[in-house]
């Protein structure tokens, strides 16, 4: 599964970066997103980027970079019921 196919709420863990650039990987390490790291998504609308939590840090994706982007996707039905 791809990180841009999780929906907002959605809980995740990063499997591989796929074809992400070396530089990108960098970047996206340094703020915080390591492979086997947790995250959720915080906002995912028709266009623009994936805003992203891991650990309190907020990151926002661009839509092209998610697409590449391999992830495991979780249920969390604590916070799901919330939703409900």
């Amino acid at each position: 599964m791809k990180l841009s196919d999780l929906h907002k709420n959605d809980v995740f863990k990063i499997i591989d970066f796929g074809d992400v650039c070396e530089d990108m990987q960098k970047r996206l390490i340094s703020l915080g997103a390591n492979k086997n790291k947790m995250g959720q998504v915080l906002n995912k609308g028709f266009f623009g980027p994936i805003e992203v939590d891991f650990d309190g840090i907020k990151i926002a994706i661009g839509r092209g970079m998610a697409k590449k982007i391999k992830v495991k996707h979780y249920e969390c039905p604590i916070f799901n019921n919330e939703l409900n």
